[in-house]
């Protein structure tokens, strides 16, 4: 099977990625991502590739193993100032990052993550955070995609429970969706 990152534009069989040394690293080190952080930290490493060039995997790696400890820690030391880093700081500085590529005010390839660190710096939970729901398992980002729609998992349950229990409890003629709206009170 082939996989190409959309992001780095690396294209690799999924074998090979896994015993290949370095390409394995990067991929167990993708493992090792909170679940929150997963897409936003693939859109974040694209941001490291040349016009032109893909992300070898070894970057990938190296990349992956510096932010991993950091983002684990919930702290981070930059320009001699420690300063927490909650889940949602890193979620709002990557998009910040994504909207300053977008915008032409980020001088790409980025070389380290010393811009994301200082616009991390900036961030204020009161303002800057998502807003809380009260179902434990969305708040970690888990959902379950219906006729294309994401929803969140029900309390407590996985996606292919949440899933199950939808299914079980469709009616004749009404879609997984709407199944989900009429159910969803009740978990």
């Amino acid at each position: 099977m082939k996989t190409k990152c959309p992001n780095c534009g690396a294209t690799h069989s999924l074998d090979s990625l896994v015993m290949a040394n370095k390409g394995g690293d990067a991929f167990l080190q993708a493992f090792d991502v909170p679940p929150e952080l997963k897409t936003p930290i693939i859109q974040y490493l694209g941001l490291f590739r040349s016009v032109g060039r893909d992300l070898s995997f070894d970057r990938v790696a190296k990349l992956l193993a510096e932010l991993n400890p950091v983002v684990k820690a919930g702290k981070v030391t930059f320009d001699r100032h420690t300063f927490d880093t909650p889940i949602p700081a890193w979620v709002w500085a990557i998009e910040q990052a994504i909207k300053a590529r977008d915008e032409g005010r980020l001088s790409l390839p980025l070389k380290n993550h010393n811009w994301l660190y200082a616009v991390m710096r900036q961030f204020d939970p009161r303002k800057d955070a998502p807003a809380k729901t009260t179902n434990a398992s969305a708040a970690h980002g888990e959902t379950v995609a219906f006729n294309g729609v994401k929803k969140p998992v029900f309390a407590g349950r996985t996606q292919q429970e949440t899933w199950d229990i939808v299914n079980q409890a469709r009616e004749p003629g009404e879609s997984l969706d709407e199944t989900y709206e009429r159910i969803k009170s009740n978990y």
